[in-house]
């Protein structure tokens, strides 16, 4: 059995002439020029691959890669987790794909003799992690999937030895994008979270062997570019990983994988040193300027877009009318302004969602400490008519922008609108058989969101009666939910107890510092400040917070037109 590294988020598992390859982002960019692989992948290691069958992870265009996957015969089996919804699958079959299989959480599926595979999902947006067993080896590509908890409990109890595990390590999600109106230099993003969630979850895990992996990408859009410093590169994670072992010892040895990296079972691993990793400012100006001509194409491409207000009321609308009331009430009184901009030109569309209406207005002009969201009109464009606005997020093309009282309120605004993306408003789309299917099988993470949201509810009301919010560490064992009270009187614990709310990480002592902390200091970097362990994320690698937003829906009174979902995988090369 040989596993290759192939990109990103790429990976490569051959055994017996067969060839399995997973989330395949070979070419091109994705997420609007945002993003790119880092390092590009060899055109020789490209043309190796005659793959028998794909696994998709998940949606995500780094992940579901239309111009890579048109590289591969359109009868190549396709293997997605199974959903909700089903727009995985119909923008497969929009691609051409003609053998989708989706395969239902923690089934068993045969690929071969001696080849098996097992998806799990995760996440209210339908995450996975896949494992793949062969020749006696195990691997856990847990990729961007974030499990915790009795999700992560059953994974380990089927899968007792796991011999590779490779998960994320950095910021793929909007967090870091948003600012501050009233405080524009105190970060909204915890940095140094990713390796600590990374060191965590393989203390958890234990595997013999750990590869920091699905955050080998960069950002050459001058939109984009200065997000450059906030990526973790795998040796950040491997001094990290260092030091947090030197705490907490466990046996699982760190391996630094990038693309065309491999490891077989005859000879173990073949791993090249690679400029690309230790002369990362370098490589990256040359990067951006060998792909100088095609950024200046997008850049005048974008800065020629526009969008009729009509087109753009009309989808927003939409949006709006699919807002369950109980959402909506967050926002009376609090429109949030779309400052859509190509060029010079630019155009406002105030979103009143308590209302359900939407005006066209001079953003020029507009209240300077309104919520607002600055995107650019090609982005927005794209956001609207093929409901993506959950992916113009992740690009880190767009920049939210709200006082630190309203701070939460846009945050939930963003969370409605990846939502809406993926089905789960208004909430008739749940009331299916494929939701009850899917969900049946989860009831483990339905009971951890349960969980989640009882343990939110105890601290709002310990905060409103005059405690302190209470503190989940970042690096606390993974699998236990309750909450740690930090109000007086302190409980007190010893040194090696854990603290009963811990979802991710290992046993520490109530004084105990974080390594990861140590580590970021170290590289001088400023930490940001603990965020509530339920703060609203939307479909983000959970670092620095551990709980989603889980609507609690009510019908709305009308359905919104159907947009034309179908293009995703077709336009996420752009």
């Amino acid at each position: 059995m040989k596993m290759t590294i192939l990109s990103h988020a790429g990976l490569l598992v051959e055994s017996q002439g067969k060839q399995l390859v997973c989330d395949p982002w070979l070419v091109g960019s994705a997420y609007w020029r945002s993003w790119w692989n880092y390092p590009p992948v060899a055109p020789e290691l490209i043309a190796t691959l005659k793959p028998d069958w794909i696994y998709l992870t998940h949606i995500h265009w780094d992940h579901f890669h239309g111009a890579s996957l048109k590289l591969f015969s359109r009868d190549t089996p396709i293997l997605v987790p199974f959903d909700r919804y089903t727009r995985i699958r119909d923008d497969l079959a929009h691609i051409g794909f003609t053998n989708i299989v989706e395969l239902r959480h923690a089934r068993r599926h045969v690929l071969a003799d001696g080849i098996v595979l097992t998806s799990y999902q995760f996440s209210p947006f339908t995450d996975s992690a896949v494992v793949i067993e062969a020749e006696d080896t195990t691997i856990l590509n847990a990729n961007d999937a974030k499990f915790m908890g009795g999700p992560l409990d059953q994974i380990l109890r089927r899968h007792p030895r796991i011999d590779f595990a490779l998960r994320s390590h950095s910021s793929a999600n909007p967090r870091s994008t948003f600012r501050y109106l009233d405080a524009p230099q105190e970060q909204t993003d915890d940095a140094e979270g990713y390796s600590r969630a990374f060191c965590a979850f393989m203390y958890r895990v234990r595997p013999r062997f750990a590869v920091p992996f699905a955050s080998n990408h960069c950002h050459l859009h001058k939109d984009t570019w200065d997000y450059n410093r906030q990526i973790t590169p795998p040796d950040v994670v491997a001094r990290a990983f260092e030091i947090y072992q030197r705490e907490h010892p466990f046996p699982t040895e760190l391996k630094v994988m990038a693309s065309g990296d491999s490891w077989d079972t005859a000879s173990g691993f073949d791993i090249t040193t690679s400029p690309w990793q230790t002369d990362r400012e370098r490589q990256l100006a040359a990067y951006a300027d060998s792909k100088r001509e095609s950024l200046e194409r997008t850049y005048a491409r974008e800065a020629r877009a526009r969008i009729r207000d009509d087109v753009a009321q009309k989808y927003l609308l939409a949006i709006a009318n699919a807002t369950p009331y109980v959402l909506r009430m967050r926002f009376r009184g609090h429109p949030v302004l779309f400052d859509v901009r190509a060029g010079e030109r630019r155009q406002g569309f105030l979103v009143d969602l308590w209302s359900r209406t939407v005006t066209v207005v001079d953003p020029a002009t507009a209240d300077p400490m309104m919520m607002r969201v600055i995107i650019p009109t090609e982005v927005f464009k794209a956001a609207l008519l093929l409901k993506m606005f959950g992916h113009a997020g992740i690009s880190k093309r767009l920049r939210w922008q709200a006082t630190k009282a309203d701070m939460g309120r846009l945050d939930l605004f963003s969370g409605i609108l990846s939502w809406y993306e993926a089905e789960a408003i208004p909430f008739r789309k749940l009331l299916n058989r494929r939701f009850a299917v899917a969900y049946l099988a989860r009831w483990r993470e339905v009971l951890l969101y349960a969980r989640l949201c009882v343990g939110r509810a105890a601290r709002t009301r310990a905060a409103r009666a005059g405690g302190t919010a209470a503190e989940r560490p970042a690096d606390a064992p993974a699998g236990s939910l309750a909450t740690r009270p930090v109000h007086r009187p302190r409980i007190v614990r010893p040194h090696n107890q854990a603290s009963p709310d811990s979802l991710s990480g290992v046993p520490r002592g109530n004084t105990r510092v974080s390594p990861c902390s140590r580590v970021s200091k170290a590289a001088g970097s400023i930490p940001a400040a603990r965020r509530a362990s339920c703060r609203a994320c939307t479909g983000a690698s959970i670092a620095s917070s551990v709980s989603w937003k889980v609507p609690k829906c009510i019908p709305s009174e009308r359905r919104a037109p159907r947009a034309m979902c179908a293009r995703t995988a077709s336009a996420g090369f752009m």
